[in-house]
């Protein structure tokens, strides 16, 4: 069985693209130590993230609201808030199913969950970093 949740930790991180796993499967502890240690890491890393994308969220909705003020045109801060709306609902659902297909096992299906999470956060915020680089 621990050959098994190893495998499917596996094919996680390379499902997602990860290179490295951001949370190994940790070597020592009973089975239920290690879940509860990598979704912990998951949880750690998560609150990292979306604490960095909310920071270029706010700097670009901030940018586009002075362009806003500045022109009189509100369509591309109307269009930015719907994409990072349609981002969110898109990360829920695409993670979601990803989820789902591992059920029954709820603790590989938690881990999948938070990395993939993580994974399109990450994405999003190299994104909105460098298109304020522009």
């Amino acid at each position: 069985m621990l050959r098994l949740i190893s495998a499917s930790v596996a094919i996680v991180a390379l499902h997602v693209g990860a290179t490295e796993p951001v949370c190994p499967w940790p070597e020592t502890g009973s089975q239920q130590e290690r879940y509860h240690q990598q979704l912990s890491c998951f949880d750690q890393e998560l609150v990292k993230a979306r604490r960095e994308l909310e920071q270029w969220e706010k700097h670009h909705e901030f940018a586009l609201q002075q362009h806003r003020q500045r022109t009189g045109r509100p369509a591309a801060l109307n269009s930015y808030l719907n994409a990072r709306e349609s981002f969110q609902q898109m990360k829920e659902q695409h993670c979601r199913w990803q989820y789902q297909l591992q059920l029954p096992d709820v603790q590989a299906g938690a881990a999948l969950y938070k990395q993939c999470q993580l994974k399109l956060i990450t994405q999003r915020t190299v994104d909105l970093e460098s298109l304020a680089a522009r």
